[in-house]
């Protein structure tokens, strides 16, 4: 499995326009009817019949790990690439342990304890800005707060979703944290951009899902991965250290995971998010 640099989903279920401008490097090329681009930084972009000339210089740029200019039009097709010299991302394993270790996430006392942490989460964020930047800040943020150990919740979009929706993004990401309602113990996700305040799971998703078809959760990287036309969707959970789906994928390779918030990656996600 590839290990992979990724981005956000960052919209609702139908959008009007997809005309602009982005950089990103290329993770996977889908082929299919039709072939379609998936950036590292979480985007979609379709190709059109008899793009030879712009497929082979995607095939090339992922090769050469080159980061790209890209541009697409208002139907989410793929106009020209050109290659630029803008930084990377944080490389993806600089510093994390050597070892897993166990993570024990809080359990919060009351709904009414999650919906004060959803008050004073941050605002402010760039219209543009990438989800798993926002996320990371917000996890990091109440953590030193109040000392939260928080989840994240990655929504992934399977290539069958994609192309039967033409679909910008190919996954989200939001902190979730665990709450004691009544006598259970309730999944609530905090995702201040896309919500009024914390939310059952099922409801956060049918925010982005057509249909409002639920979304099975598994336990591996993989599990999604390999299965692109069985379902819409996916749902993984990981600790509030994890910041892009990558992460995902080094751990089910290596059994190690970040135990700890790396500064170059808040210091990242503080500038493109807000």
């Amino acid at each position: 499995m590839k290990l992979l640099f990724v981005a956000a989903f960052t919209l609702f279920l139908i959008p009007v326009a997809f005309a602009g401008n982005f950089q990103s490097g290329v993770y996977e090329i889908v082929y299919g009817l039709p072939h379609f681009v998936k950036f590292e930084n979480g985007r979609v972009a379709f190709l059109r019949l008899n793009e030879k000339s712009l497929l082979n210089s995607l095939k090339l740029s992922m090769k050469d790990r080159s980061f790209l200019d890209v541009e697409v039009d208002d139907d989410n097709n793929l106009v020209s690439v050109q290659v630029t010299d803008h930084d990377p991302l944080p490389g993806p394993t600089g510093e994390i342990e050597n070892k897993s270790l166990p993570y024990s996430p809080h359990v919060l006392r009351s709904y009414w304890d999650a919906q004060k942490i959803f008050g004073r989460m941050r605002k402010g964020w760039q219209y543009d800005s990438q989800c798993y930047n926002r996320a990371h800040i917000w996890a990091n943020e109440e953590f030193r707060v109040s000392g939260l150990k928080s989840m994240k919740l990655f929504l992934f979009f399977t290539n069958r979703y994609i192309r039967n929706y033409n679909y910008k993004w190919w996954f989200h990401v939001s902190p979730m944290t665990y709450v004691k309602e009544g006598t259970k113990v309730i999944e609530r996700v905090l995702d201040r951009r896309y919500t009024g305040g914390p939310r059952l799971t099922k409801t956060w998703t049918d925010n982005f899902i057509y249909g409002h078809r639920s979304c099975p959760q598994v336990a591996k990287y993989s599990q999604y991965y390999n299965n692109q036309e069985k379902e819409d969707c996916y749902l993984i959970k990981s600790t509030m250290f994890f910041w892009q789906p990558r992460d995902l994928g080094y751990y089910e390779q290596t059994g190690l995971q970040k135990t700890n918030f790396i500064q170059s990656e808040i210091d990242w996600a503080y500038w493109e998010a807000f």
